[in-house]
């Protein structure tokens, strides 16, 4: 088993994010200033027997170089930094006799020679990835490695060392019917090739990646005391290898504890995760590309005081709210604030990005960045108004052209401990003249139309839509349906309130139900809002237009300060 142990970012927070007074400063890009303060540290640490002790300062200062690489990768000195990010944790893994040390040393080094192939110091990564396999005991492996320095490299000066070592290790030369597997480390089955997470204190979402689909079960082990073992959640992943490059991220804080990952047969791989504490769970597959997403909620997790209303569909949205007819003095806003029942934290999602355009419109304007446009507008009115309303914190998923996968917009969400979660993206048909928005909650529905959208949005097919069902039988009874539906309401009324005075041809779609991935497990009010038809020539010409995004992101403000407004009141009066 391959182990993944909580250690703290702090010096990496607090090196990378406060600024730096040298008056050096000035005269050097961030990135080498902030090179140059690691390799300080790196220098000290190995001088100081006490500190060199301490494997969680050499965690630290190693996931700082990295930071400067990721973070900072024109800089001249970011090949130098993944360098010595992966010298570094081979350190690590010799100190501290640590396997899951070596395979990070092993990911990062592989990562240089792929990044910096013409780099001089390639040849010392490659050789450092041979060496470790060497040390780790996998003689074939690292047979393989120390060849490729001599059949890839060979102008470097570690060629003669790498002579030397494959000739040592000779007899360790894989069969013609081995090489593949070595070379390669394929076997044909599916491989684990990432794990990734995201924890509050009393949530995780864990998601493994697979590069094909297979099969899989889970099972929770309680916590046994008497061991010193907290719970357990496990799942076994049938007919199964794990990528060589396989890399966790280490974990830092929250429910989540630990994450081991291994074969536990020669079929099966397994990955368990240690939790701090447990009160349900949750475990599913998506497809395109396949990935299995585990979902834990810990003791304390208590519905928000804000939806304890929630009651079966008997809800009616006004489409207006008149607060001369709503206890809002200021003794009553003291009250909510103390209770803590006013809407504090938005997420925006602007849907697809990066290499996913979403829907492209007849003159090719894409979703995406229409989409991105409309959440920074969107989020620009909540900065400047929302805290009239008590809004004081309002998160994008992405402010960017990136792409995220759809299970971590709603992990985002969660870990900014959210109480609205919106999708924002545009709408396509057949029919170029659809027009107008609509709003989405989820939910099960046979409504083809909507099921179109859903499998348009979750970049997959009808079929793969359906199968979402035993999926969101796991999911609803605690996915706000009631709640989601009075916000959409509000939101879907405002667009059109909003909209339709200056372009009549706007139409009230209204609030629909499907199974969109994105708000899969959120947990909290969330909605996906189709703001217009991109593949409407006008409409499309419309999205392009600054002033007619603004209406779109000023109606989704007017819903959420009416929801807002609303939900206020019922908490107190509750």
């Amino acid at each position: 088993m391959h182990l993944i142990r909580r250690h703290s970012i702090v010096l990496i927070t607090i090196f990378l994010f406060l600024p730096i007074l040298h008056v050096s400063t000035f005269a050097k890009d961030r990135g080498t200033v902030l090179y140059e303060e690691s390799l300080s540290l790196y220098r000290n640490i190995s001088v100081n027997p006490d500190k060199a002790k301490d494997k969680e300062i050499w965690e630290t200062i190693a996931q700082a170089f990295r930071s400067v690489y990721e973070t900072y990768p024109n800089s001249s000195k970011a090949p130098n930094s993944l360098f010595l990010a992966g010298k570094m944790y081979e350190e690590i893994g010799d100190r501290f006799n640590s396997d899951n040390d070596y395979r990070k040393a092993i990911y990062t080094s592989r990562q240089f020679v792929e990044t910096f192939p013409l780099s001089n110091l390639t040849d010392d990564a490659q050789i450092r990835i041979a060496r470790i396999y060497e040390k780790m005991g996998d003689k074939k492996q690292a047979y393989v490695e120390y060849n490729r320095i001599i059949e890839d490299l060979p102008q470097d000066d570690m060629m003669n060392a790498a002579r030397k070592k494959k000739g040592e290790l000779s007899r360790y030369k894989p069969t013609t019917k081995e090489k593949k597997k070595y070379k390669y480390s394929d076997t044909g089955k599916p491989k684990i090739t990432k794990i990734r997470h995201w924890s509050t204190n009393d949530y995780t979402r864990v998601v493994i990646h697979l590069d094909k689909d297979t099969t899989f079960s889970s099972k929770l082990l309680n916590a046994d005391p008497s061991i010193d073992k907290p719970p357990r959640l496990f799942v076994d992943i049938n007919n199964t290898a794990i990528d060589n490059n396989l890399y966790v991220e280490p974990i830092t804080k929250g429910l989540l504890e630990e994450i081991k990952f291994g074969r536990n047969t020669n079929n099966k791989s397994r990955v368990v995760l240690y939790i701090n504490s447990f009160d349900d769970y949750k475990v599913f597959a998506l497809q395109n590309p396949y990935r299995i997403v585990m979902d834990i909620e810990g003791k304390g997790s208590k519905p928000n005081t804000l939806f304890a209303k929630d009651k079966n569909s008997s809800y009616k949205p006004k489409s207006t709210y008149n607060p001369k007819s709503s206890p809002s003095t200021g003794d009553v806003d003291s009250l909510r604030q103390a209770l803590g029942l006013k809407i504090r934290t938005v997420v925006i999602d602007p849907g697809h990005g990066g290499h996913d355009p979403g829907a492209v419109g007849p003159k090719g304007v894409k979703e995406k960045d229409i989409n991105l446009k409309i959440a920074l507008e969107l989020k620009k009115i909540l900065d400047r108004d929302g805290k009239s309303i008590g809004i004081d914190n309002v998160y994008l998923t992405r402010s960017t052209d990136r792409f995220i996968p759809l299970e971590e917009r709603t992990a985002i969400a969660k870990k900014r401990n959210a109480d609205l979660f919106i999708s924002i993206h545009c709408n396509a048909s057949k029919n170029r003249k659809a027009t107008g928005s609509e709003s989405y909650i989820l939910s099960f529905t046979k409504n083809q139309r909507s099921l179109e959208v859903a499998a348009r949005e979750n970049a997959t097919t009808k079929k793969r839509v359906s199968d979402l069902d035993d999926i969101l039988k796991q999911y609803l009874l605690s996915s706000k349906i009631d709640e989601s539906e009075k916000f959409a309401t509000y939101v879907q009324n405002s667009i059109y309130s909003t909209v339709a005075p200056k372009y009549s041809s706007f139409k009230n779609k209204g609030v629909k139900k499907a199974p969109f991935i994105v708000l899969i497990g959120a947990d909290i009010p969330s909605i996906l809002v189709e703001t217009s038809f991109i593949s409407n020539p006008t409409e499309e010409k419309r999205l392009n237009n600054s002033k007619y995004r603004t209406r779109i992101a000023q109606g989704i403000f007017d819903g959420i300060k009416l929801y807002s407004s609303e939900t206020q009141t019922a908490s107190i009066n509750y």
